[in-house]
């Protein structure tokens, strides 16, 4: 089956993603590269991890956050905006949101950790948490901001989102230009967009692979069928991967990734304690997929060197005590 065409309506062009890096600058170093010795040897090839979870906020979303509120017009930052998160895409609008002194209102689902919601409400940012889920917090988001004609800052979609986001892939580029595989964690597609347009267009030998848990496998689903798929919500680790897709997220997966991989939550818990003792690493799921794929072998092809995002240290301690509890040493 033919690819099709990267679709300029959904996905940034490398100038725009040029222009968002300008921005970003201004706010956030480059996130580092550390080489890991472990999953080196294992794969016989270097494997780094893009430390996305040393950002401001813990996770990537910020970069697209920042660079949305950075491309709104003053009279629209000063109306405010509202979006719909499991976190920490919140936590990247409020940041951007406080940058711009704009008012924000960020819908979460009831379960959402603590630790992000507190995170959200330390920028200044209004937190809704009533919905019972990622979906429901989405439509009475969009519901809210189409009523008193806010913007609505989609979590994963959105050009000026994925322009954003797809500056990790000009950071890699820039570190180290001879990667042969990228490893995203992937949830409703903006990272992997973003990432993935930047990638398919300067570097497009690179292998992009998506990683999704057993439990939030939308975008994986709906690429093996074609079509998109709803998934039921159901409790995970990878809670910031949560939820449905829709065409647009399909696109993106089907014009952006090589493989997608999914993992089981033991898989991904055991690596969320290895991780911290490991490197002393405090990662939620959404961030650990990519370093749970490799160290499960999930992959099937992975040319190197690699690359792994590894994004989100937001996860509430009394869960991450409790996964190294369980897979001791």
């Amino acid at each position: 089956m033919t690819t099709p065409a990267l679709d300029p309506r959904i996905l940034p062009s490398v100038e725009a993603v040029r222009l968002a890096a300008a921005r970003v600058r201004d706010v956030l170093a480059p996130s580092r590269l550390l080489r890991d010795a472990t999953l080196s040897d294992a794969l016989g090839t270097d494997v780094f991890f893009k430390c996305e979870l040393e950002n401001p906020t813990g996770s990537f979303k910020v970069r697209g956050g920042y660079n949305v509120l950075a491309c709104m017009t003053p009279d629209a930052r000063a109306r405010g905006v509202v979006t719909s998160s499991a976190g920490n895409h919140g936590l990247g609008v409020a940041y951007g949101a406080h940058a711009f002194g704009a008012p924000a209102i960020v819908y979460v689902p009831s379960d959402a950790p603590q630790v992000k919601k507190d995170g959200i409400r330390a920028l200044g940012a209004t937190v809704n948490d009533d919905a019972p889920n990622y979906d429901a917090a989405m439509v009475v988001a969009k519901a809210y901001a189409a009523q008193h004609g806010l913007r609505y800052v989609h979590p994963c979609l959105g050009v000026d989102l994925l322009a954003g986001q797809g500056t990790v892939a000009l950071e890699v580029l820039a570190q180290l230009p001879a990667v042969g595989t990228v490893v995203v964690c992937t949830g409703g597609g903006g990272l992997l967009g973003g990432m993935g347009a930047v990638l398919r267009t300067l570097a497009p030998t690179v292998r992009v692979v998506g990683v999704q848990s057993v439990e939030t496998a939308a975008m994986t689903r709906s690429v093996a069928a074609g079509r998109v798929v709803d998934v039921p919500p159901t409790p995970t680790l990878a809670d910031g991967l949560a939820g449905q897709i829709d065409e647009d997220g399909l696109h993106v997966g089907q014009t952006c990734a090589d493989e997608m991989v999914l993992v089981s939550e033991e898989a991904l818990g055991e690596t969320i304690a290895w991780l911290s003792r490991a490197h002393g690493f405090i990662v939620e799921g959404a961030g650990a997929v990519t370093i749970a794929a490799l160290r499960h072998g999930l992959i099937t092809a992975a040319p190197g060197p690699v690359v792994a995002l590894l994004s989100g240290c937001n996860i509430d301690r009394v869960r991450h005590d409790a996964l190294l509890a369980r897979y001791p040493a």
